[in-house]
């Protein structure tokens, strides 16, 4: 296998998928369509080989120092000419995708990564979901020079061949001991199911493995080449991820290959296509789930349907996934007041998602439908300096979980509200890995907004004593500061958790780069009086007086936001019993919650 460093400049993504879609196209085929710069001159007997037998490397070679390769032979060195490029390959939007061509064209340099690990006898654990090992091993079994010996390829000691699902985990692991005995040098055996075989990585080793362990570490006289697939939200003991010379980690998708992804019939759904917008509301996606994803989107629109019609949809599919995810529908004008705290909330979306939000300290504002246009650099330098969460504290009752709620409309997002306390468990390891399995469900459901209801119950200082309790409550801390810094640049995720007691909360947490710290207070007169306004409307209450809202904010002095929503509960009680409304009543209601309060 030869190796070549081609610079492909802005089609390196393309260029890649199409390698590894196409192992047999002949290089000079391939170069025709990727026009690119070699970083040494290629010889001619190259041209006629076919791309399986090269090991491409993508370079930045800079500015123009080197000659630009041509497929065709040159009688002298000529100046590159500019070229027109189109927006997207002629390989974007084919006419029909198979879910096989579509993780190939998704992860072509991983691929590539695993198939040049295995030809170097080097062993490859593949953290990916699931869904996607089965077409994953193939191709890249298919681009190294090994054959695959399957995990499934096992038989009974009565020499009948059981389904994989019959048989015991022991069963299963002796079958690999007999397989691994017999395995040649040109084979890789492939471990689909290495989770489920071995357990979490959670407390002790269970018995299935530690047998595991030894079939895998057993000496021989050359140590086979393994290729292992984990789910991300099972885990692997570290004994056993230690068996493994190269971690590969599958995540979400590329911007870049998001239009190779679509047919042609899903792309014509589109009014206007705009890959950056498709991405940010499936970032968190494997590729089979995004061709579910399109299918749908193709059964429920037309062509030229607008983009927000078809992002709606996308939500919809999310909202019918399985996941504990919430669609939610409150904005920023339901929340009265807090003009403050919403002019900093906005500033923060707008550094997330690269539009402003649609909504304004005067209400809602119109939508900016238009396709964001920022080079490479201002959007690194917006990403830096966008927050990774908030921590909203202050007095209970204030609307803490409303700004979470109206953040995650602003933004698009999916949002899952979590109680602290339901985070913790009593067995040791349980806490952390519930912790994992939010996140990959906010990364599944990008863009997404975790909020952590008595946050303060998970992220308390960290303690150095030894004691079983303050080991686990340090655990969980260690492994909330873990996900938070693993966020994606790409990916439009955030942390929001609310406290009454943000001196507890570890400092690690409270740090710029992380959780920013957003006090709520008790609204002041005039955040009363617009509160009053909002929930009269949602209770249709009547406005006896235009002096009505004053009143009430007046006396409801030290009142919290849910405090004032109670008035015009009851009230609306009292009309439904009958009760002429008068101000006396309201009044009376006022001071019924007051007494309530001592």
């Amino acid at each position: 296998m030869y190796e070549l460093r081609l610079d492909f400049a802005e089609h390196k993504t393309a260029a890649l998928i199409e390698a590894g879609r196409t192992p047999t196209l002949h290089l000079r085929d391939f170069l025709q369509r990727f026009p690119a710069r070699a970083a040494a001159p290629i010889p001619p007997a190259w041209l006629d080989l076919p791309l399986r037998s090269f090991r491409l490397i993508p370079v930045s070679l800079g500015p123009l120092a080197v000659q630009a390769f041509s497929a065709q032979p040159q009688p002298a060195p000529v100046p590159p000419k500019p070229v027109a490029v189109p927006a997207y390959s002629p390989h974007a939007f084919p006419a029909t995708l198979t879910d096989s061509e579509a993780v190939a064209r998704a992860y072509a340099t991983e691929i590539g990564k695993i198939g040049r690990y295995l030809s170097n006898d080097l062993s490859v654990l593949v953290v990916c979901d699931k869904v996607l090992a089965e077409y994953i091993y193939r191709h890249a079994v298919a681009q190294s020079n090994k054959r695959p010996l399957l995990e499934s390829d096992t038989e009974s000691s009565d020499q009948v061949l059981l389904q994989r699902d019959m048989l015991t985990p022991a069963v299963r692991i002796a079958g690999l001991s007999r397989l691994l005995a017999g395995i040649k040098s040109d084979q890789v055996l492939v471990l689909r199911h290495l989770d489920t075989l071995a357990g979490s990585g959670e407390g002790a080793l269970s018995t299935d493995a530690r047998m595991l362990t030894e079939v895998l570490y057993r000496s021989q006289e050359s140590i086979p080449t393994l290729l292992g697939f984990i789910d991300p939200s099972l885990g692997l003991p570290k004994v056993l991820i230690d068996r493994f010379a190269v971690r590969v980690e599958l995540a979400g998708l590329s911007r870049d290959a998001i239009p190779y992804l679509l047919t042609r019939a899903e792309r014509e759904r589109f009014a206007h296509f705009e890959a950056e917008t498709l991405f940010k509301n499936v970032s968190g996606y494997n590729a089979i789930q995004l061709r579910n994803v399109m299918r749908y989107l193709l059964a429920n629109s037309q062509p030229a349907t607008p983009t927000p019609r078809l992002m709606a949809l996308i939500r919809e599919f999310k909202r019918g996934s399985g996941d504990d995810v919430e669609i939610p529908d409150v904005t920023f004008a339901d929340i009265g007041g807090y003009e403050e705290v919403k002019a900093e909330l906005f500033e923060a979306i707008e550094l997330i998602t690269g539009k402003r939000p649609p909504f304004s300290l005067e209400g809602e504002a119109e939508e900016n439908l238009l396709p964001v246009v920022e080079t490479d650099a201002e959007r690194t330098r917006r990403r830096k300096l966008a927050p990774r969460g908030f921590i909203f504290h202050g007095p209970p009752g204030t609307g803490k979980t409303l700004f979470a709620k109206a953040i995650a409309n602003a933004m698009n997002a999916t949002i899952q509200v979590v109680s602290g306390p339901e985070i913790m468990d009593m067995w040791v390891g349980k806490s952390e890995s519930n912790l994992r399995r939010l996140f990959s469900i906010a990364r599944r459901n990008a863009p997404a907004v975790i909020f952590f209801d008595e946050f303060d119950s998970i992220a308390t200082q960290r303690s150095g004593l030894g004691e079983g309790g303050n080991r686990a409550s340090n655990a969980v801390v260690a492994q909330l500061l873990s996900e938070i810094d693993g966020f994606r640049p790409d990916q439009d995720l955030l942390v929001i958790g609310t406290t009454n007691r943000l001196d507890i909360i570890d400092e690690a947490l409270l740090r710029p780069s992380r959780l920013q710290p957003i006090h709520i207070a008790l609204p002041d007169q005039a955040t009363r009086r617009k509160i009053a306004a909002i929930h009269a409307r949602g209770f249709e209450a009547p406005l006896l007086s235009p002096d009505l809202f004053d009143l009430i904010a007046a006396q409801s002095e030290g009142f919290n936001g849910d405090e004032i929503r109670a008035i015009f509960q009851e009230i609306a009680r009292q009309i439904r019993r009958g009760v002429t409304i008068t101000t006396e009543v309201y009044t009376q209601q006022i001071e019924a919650i007051r007494r309530r309060r001592r």
